[in-house]
């Protein structure tokens, strides 16, 4: 898959780190789901523990930066969701064919 930026000039270092495993999942040729949701999860988690750290200014100008990394993030992950189904379907269509020729 096309590699995504997911970090911008107000990440933590922490979030910063989960982006990079992200990142690298992201760029493998078949990454794998399970990882990418509990990614995704710690990721979230991560986000709102930082958030209410934040004063007002910093709040609206980190989740202003967030909102673009989410909306490639989801983008990613309707990819891979279509890349499933299009894999299920194939093993269900030749397991059909494989009870057809037996």
């Amino acid at each position: 898959m096309k590699n995504i930026i997911l970090t911008h000039e107000f990440t933590p270092p922490e979030l910063e780190a989960i982006n990079q495993e992200l990142s690298e999942l992201l760029t493998s040729e078949y990454p794998d789901e399970k990882l990418f949701f509990t990614l995704s999860v710690h990721r979230d988690e991560c986000i709102n523990s930082y958030i209410s750290t934040l004063e007002e200014d910093g709040k609206s100008l980190f989740c202003n930066a967030e909102i673009e990394v989410n909306n490639a993030l989801l983008v990613h992950a309707e990819q891979l969701f279509k890349a499933s189904l299009k894999q299920l379907s194939g093993l269900v269509r030749g397991r059909k064919a494989v009870k057809k020729y037996t």
